[in-house]
């Protein structure tokens, strides 16, 4: 499905869900939204490969890729193959669990296995039953024997840098958890779009959707302890890396690479084309959250949003009362039915600044709870504890005849980020 036809269907999908009010508003901003960036994906260049060939691993890890396969296209299944055996990292093992019922697979496997590295093996196992993507990924996750682990479905491929990049972080930080930039491709591989260019490690963002997703990549000890739960097929991913992160000693333990390195094939069946095509995985994303939630013991309702795979935590009888690392609850500020406030850096730049009150913004951020570095006292719920701080350094610039409402925002929260709180975002409060 080519990106015109994926986006006429989109709108058709998401009319039938949300009506003619909201859909009017999504194409609106589809049409008059400036665009977030002119986008085309390049090869590397002959100096980046040499860089990366000529870059020596002082003890280089052994990366283990675990591919659930089902009824699998067999060209898509040889672009995975070819784009798995052209890493310019060797140290790998690409581990394939079959549920497909036939040998196709494994006679394409037999063709390849000439073309690999000494460093490299491919595991193939035959199921027996299909079970699921969970309970079928698991006997993959038992097989695998690398130090790290990573997520590559079986229609989608990998840029020849990906292992390089991820096994470069894992040298320097040693994290137990890494994720990458992503973008969209067609059947053919032949058109790229959608770049997905992604946060580091945000807790309340990951709470409202899979924003980490491809290329994803865990310690190994960590994933074969969690691993994917039956219930959560469909969002078995997501659930794993909402587990993995409730796991972490703080966000360091969690690295993202700025790069594009997996490209998600758009076809008819895949739900990057087709989000009804699965419909089951929202749901079963929506428990997710809720299981991280009662985990944590926090008090609060998950609200699907307008746009499938998207989520709202609801938090009773408010987020303060749940959350002792949450000091400040901070809402969007309009001027001309525009964000002119709200979310903001840590510098005092406004998020989303300009974007039209019914818009959502790239990738839907400007819709979502989130972490940010500050924000706007003109729309802010605080914590009790944060209340005479409040009085003594907001209140009397509130007074003022010309109040710097930017200035004042970035410095009240932080001082409360040194007293140990964050600020959280929401896009809903006072709006």
């Amino acid at each position: 499905m080519g990106k015109g036809l994926d986006s006429i269907a989109k709108t058709k999908r998401y009319l039938r869900r949300n009506g003619l009010k909201r859909t009017v508003s999504a194409v609106m901003e589809r049409i008059s939204a400036p665009k977030y960036e002119e986008y085309a994906f390049f090869p590397l260049t002959e100096d980046e490969i040499k860089l990366i060939q000529e870059y020596i691993f002082t003890n280089p890890v052994k990366i283990s890729i675990l591919v659930p396969a089902y009824r699998t296209n067999p060209t898509f299944f040889r672009e995975l193959l070819d784009s798995v055996i052209a890493q310019y990292y060797p140290y790998w093992e690409l581990v394939i669990a079959d549920a497909s019922g036939n040998n196709d697979l494994e006679a394409i496997v037999e063709e390849y296995r000439p073309k690999l590295s000494a460093e490299s093996s491919i595991v193939y196992l035959t199921l027996a039953d299909n079970k699921g993507i969970s309970e079928n990924t698991n006997v993959a996750l038992e097989a695998a024997t690398g130090d790290y682990i990573g997520l590559l479905d079986h229609d989608d491929v990998l840029t020849p840098d990906a292992l390089f990049y991820v096994a470069r972080e894992i040298e320097k930080h040693c994290p137990v958890l890494i994720y990458s930039d992503e973008d969209k491709t067609d059947s053919e591989l032949k058109t790229f779009y959608e770049p997905h260019r992604k946060k580091k490690l945000n807790l309340d963002l990951i709470l409202t959707n899979n924003y980490i997703c491809h290329f994803c990549v865990m310690k190994a000890d960590v994933m074969k302890e969690l691993k994917f739960r039956q219930e959560y097929d469909g969002a078995q991913d997501f659930d794993i890396i909402l587990r993995c992160v409730a796991g972490l000693k703080d966000d360091k333990e969690a690295t993202h690479i700025p790069r594009i390195l997996y490209h998600w094939r758009c076809h008819n069946e895949s739900t990057a084309a087709n989000t009804d095509s699965k419909l089951y995985a929202y749901e079963s994303g929506k428990y997710a959250v809720e299981d991280f939630l009662n985990k944590k013991g926090w008090n609060a309702t998950v609200e699907h949003m307008p746009h499938l795979g998207f989520y709202r935590t609801v938090y009773e009888p408010d987020i303060f009362s749940n959350r002792k690392d949450v000091g400040i609850l901070a809402g969007p500020v309009y001027k001309s039915g525009k964000i002119a406030g709200g979310a903001m850096k840590r510098d005092g730049t406004v998020m989303y600044q300009g974007l039209p009150k019914d818009f959502s913004g790239y990738m839907h951020r400007a819709s979502l709870m989130q972490q940010v570095g500050a924000g706007d006292i003109r729309n802010m719920q605080i914590r009790p504890e944060l209340q005479e701080l409040w009085e003594k350094e907001v209140v009397p610039k509130l007074a003022e005849k010309h109040c710097d409402y930017v200035k004042v925002s970035v410095a009240f929260c932080e001082q409360a980020r040194l007293q140990g709180y964050i600020v959280v975002y929401d896009p809903q409060l006072n709006a």
